[in-house]
């Protein structure tokens, strides 16, 4: 048994420490910093001011241009905003995102080369006219129809534009006339060697999902067995608690008694991260409970022009709207729009990217939620709520419910904290054990839980990022205590790089003078 394990450990450990020294070095990079994207609070604030005398087109009208159709309108998401000078209503359906101007009522097929340039520009301009501000150059970089490294997650906004300025390169996409991400040398430098070489999201690679995930479960599998094999031959080679061995394996020994579990726990987490059993299925909140918090589809075909400007005059009055949603709430039609904070990473929460990020102050949006029946702001009490997720779990018996006013260990935002709160936890006591939080603020439902996804909960971020109550934000302790695992880890994967190679260099040679004793 044991000369099994120490062979299974061996070529293992030769297949595969390379690996864990990518994995352990990319870890210490993403934990301050990630890919690339494109921060919510520019992309809000450098957005046009939003010209709703220029609507001609109510949104019924709209979507029948943009072909939808009634399967297509039970899950829509519409939103009104600028493309260029032009005001345009954008859909979001299962078939993805489809715009229509709103001027007009023709549908956006193409963005020219010229109006990519355009809506570069007045992002660049922070959403000024152009005579506003001094002329920035840009340089139109291509068109994809495939996915680059930076938009391979945000592929369904393809096809994209490429326009450079500067340092910076910035992604307007064909079915939304807007800018959806903007890189730039150290945000590409640092999602490479974070992220990209951690996830191994290389775009020859990401581009065949189903490869790509069999890749990484089965790999992180074959890691689960090289450390457990790698811990029991550590416990059984010791020898009156000291090591056999000699030089660098020596301390590859030692390295991996100290930090192999806790190697170990990051393989297995990571595995689970790709979701191989389904679990992180509860979370994800389906159409038809959103459907019936709602009260159904957002009426298109009772919209008014006259509504929608009379609910944005109403927001105006808190601030000027570049943006807004039109959605429902137990069937009263509403208009949403938020403000970002000026200055800063507008969600940058209490941490921030950056080594001293856990010092950023929290900057939360602003929003206004009004009725679009005769513009008064509103807000959803508890009766409302509790109606409301009743009607998503027909049938089931409420267990509990807690208003809360701080996170919980499965509805929070561990490394911004944007998420809303307070929310209204409602328990079920159905067979799933599901958990619904909803927003008052917004009248949905903003997360859910079930029993399955509570475990994931646990063993994937509890054991992945040492999310643990009470320890992941007291920081820097939790980034004092990770940054010691992961060097640990690393120097255990990196010690036995040398043995490893010296091994591949002798074993042809034994091989060759073990056929030339059978020849002879």
């Amino acid at each position: 048994m044991r000369r099994a394990l120490t062979l299974l450990h061996r070529w293992l450990g030769i297949a595969g420490n390379l690996l864990f020294v990518v994995w352990f070095a990319s870890a210490l990079v993403m934990m301050y910093a990630r890919m690339p994207a494109l921060d919510p609070g520019d992309r809000l604030n450098r957005l046009p001011p939003l010209d709703l005398d220029a609507m001609r087109v109510g949104p019924a009208r709209a979507a029948g241009a943009a072909g939808l159709d009634a399967e297509d309108l039970s899950e829509v998401r519409v939103r009104l905003g600028m493309a260029g000078d032009r005001p345009v209503y954008r859909f979001l359906t299962a078939r993805g995102w489809t715009a229509v101007y709103a001027d007009t009522g023709s549908p956006l097929l193409q963005v020219s080369e010229g109006q990519a340039l355009a809506i570069a520009s007045s992002y660049q301009a922070g959403g000024a006219p152009p005579a506003a501000t001094p002329p920035i150059p840009l340089a139109y970089d291509g068109y994809l129809t495939r996915p680059d490294q930076w938009s391979l997650q945000i592929r369904s906004l393809l096809p994209l534009h490429q326009v450079r300025t500067g340092n910076e390169v910035l992604y307007v996409s064909d079915r939304t006339a807007e800018v959806v991400m903007a890189t730039t040398p150290g945000s590409r430098f640092w999602g490479t060697a974070g992220a990209v070489f951690h996830w191994l999201y290389f775009t020859p690679l990401r581009t065949h999902s189903t490869f790509w995930y069999q890749l990484i479960v089965w790999t992180a599998s074959l890691g689960c067995l090289l450390t457990l094999s790698g811990l029991a031959i550590g416990v059984l080679r010791l020898r009156r608690k000291r090591s056999p061995y000699r030089g660098m394996m020596r301390w590859h020994h030692y390295s991996g008694l100290a930090f192999g579990a806790t190697a170990f726990t990051w393989v297995l987490s990571g595995a689970l991260s790709m979701d191989p059993f389904g679990w992180q299925a509860g979370r994800t909140t389906s159409p038809t409970r959103q459907a019936a918090v709602a009260g159904g589809a957002v009426p298109l075909q009772q919209l008014e022009l006259d509504s929608i400007r009379t609910a944005a005059g109403s927001i105006s009055e808190s601030f000027p709207p570049r943006e807004i949603e039109l959605l429902q709430f137990a069937g009263e039609p509403l208009v949403l729009a938020y403000r970002a904070p000026l200055g800063g990473r507008s969600y940058g929460g209490s941490y921030a990217s950056g080594p001293l990020g856990f010092l950023s102050a929290v900057q939360p949006f602003e929003h206004r939620l009004v009725s679009l029946e005769d513009g008064t702001p509103r807000r959803f009490g508890q009766p409302e709520l509790l109606a409301a997720a009743a009607a998503a779990m027909p049938g089931s018996s409420v267990v509990d419910v807690a208003e809360l006013r701080e996170y919980d260990a499965y509805y929070e935002d561990r490394r911004y904290r944007r998420r809303a709160l307070p929310v209204l936890r409602v328990r079920f006591g159905d067979p799933a054990g599901t958990w619904l939080y909803l927003d008052p603020a917004l009248g949905r439902i903003v997360h859910s839980e079930n029993r399955r996804s509570r475990l994931d909960r646990w063993l994937y971020r509890g054991l992945h990022r040492l999310d643990f109550p009470g320890f992941y934000h007291r920081r820097p302790l939790w980034d004092v205590v990770v940054i010691v695992l992961l060097l640990g880890g690393l120097f255990s994967a990196g010690s036995s790089l040398a043995p490893a190679t010296k091994r591949l260099r002798r074993t042809p040679q034994r091989l060759a003078a073990r056929l030339r004793r059978q020849e002879g």
